[in-house]
């Protein structure tokens, strides 16, 4: 008896040191719960909790309750958080390459946009990120950005003097610069009401998200000119990773990987079925000739490949085009 008591006291005391050594950190993202980029956060907070076998809990927040995408960039810097998600465009903050993913008409199709951020390529232009106390895990499909105005664009010309909301990317305001347009940068959480109260003429952005935040409702037309495929980012705090052994290092690398995977699949059925419905909620959906819009931006894609040191990676992507 005395030998089965010492036996359950131990037990006792390791799952109580094992509860203490747990990490509880939290991932912040910016989407409604219904967007497909909420459901894999969600899918890999479950990831790092079955692969590090509880040593690490992840508790995930959505539609900005701890912060927009700016602030949450910071505080993965800070370590006040341990993931968030982030379009690639808000990481030109921190490393101004990182801008280079705003290029209009970079990527000829998703299957180009998959293949180059497989590419060594890739890797090293988000590696420079990691001094700056942030590191990526993997990406989040966003698919291609499209126009959603209060009058219809056809053509650049049509972009003449509006005013068009842009993430705090200075590449996205030029490029709105070069359509005869203002970018201008709004937070997310406030661009329906900025439509609203014609604070901007329009905005651009994915399907998934003009449905989750019913964007048509302040917006009548919607332009399929794909003018940009700019990547998310699943991103931790290099604070907490190096809090991690090497055993949840690879649990949670292999979560991310896991959660790249996920995403693309739940993407894809997101974004057939958002542009169905929205083609009942716009006035006019409208699919543009882009060549136009192409020719408008190719002296200004030279010009920002220059400014911020990619220009061999820019010609790389431009080039394999050929093979998409």
């Amino acid at each position: 008896m005395k030998k089965l008591a010492a036996l359950a006291a131990a037990a006792i005391v390791t799952a109580t040191a094992a509860h203490a050594q747990q990490i509880v950190t939290k991932y912040s993202g910016i989407q409604p719960t219904d967007h497909p980029a909420s459901y894999s956060e969600q899918y890999f907070g479950r990831e790092v909790g079955i692969l590090t076998k509880g040593t690490v809990k992840v508790e995930v927040y959505h539609n900005t309750q701890l912060g927009d995408a700016v602030a949450n960039v910071q505080s993965i810097r800070n370590g006040t958080i341990g993931f968030t998600t982030v379009s690639a465009s808000n990481l030109n903050q921190v490393v101004p390459a990182m801008d280079m993913y705003s290029l209009p008409f970079l990527f000829k199709n998703a299957d180009h946009f998959w293949w180059f951020l497989a590419q060594p390529e890739a890797a090293a232009l988000a590696k420079p990120l990691e001094d700056k106390g942030i590191k990526v895990l993997g990406y989040i499909d966003s698919g291609a950005r499209n126009f959603f105005t209060d009058k219809a664009v056809r053509t650049p010309d049509d972009l003449k003097g509006a005013k068009i909301r842009v993430m705090a990317s200075p590449v996205m305001v030029n490029t709105m610069k070069a359509l005869g347009a203002t970018g201008v940068p709004v937070a997310w959480s406030e661009l329906y009401t900025a439509l609203q109260t014609g604070v901007v003429d329009g905005a651009e952005n994915n399907h998934p998200s003009v449905v989750a935040k019913k964007f048509y409702e302040v917006s009548k037309f919607y332009t399929l000119d794909e003018h940009m495929r700019i990547p998310d980012v699943m991103i931790m705090s290099m604070k907490l990773w190096n809090q991690l052994n090497d055993d949840q290092k690879k649990a949670v690398a292999e979560a991310g990987a896991r959660a790249q995977a996920y995403m693309r699949g739940a993407w894809y059925v997101s974004e057939v079925k958002d542009l169905a419905e929205l083609k009942s909620k716009f006035k006019e959906i409208i699919t543009p000739d882009k060549a136009p819009f192409v020719k408008a931006v190719s002296g200004m894609v030279s010009e920002e490949a220059k400014r911020l040191g990619v220009e061999k990676t820019v010609a790389f992507i431009l080039d394999s085009q050929k093979n998409f």
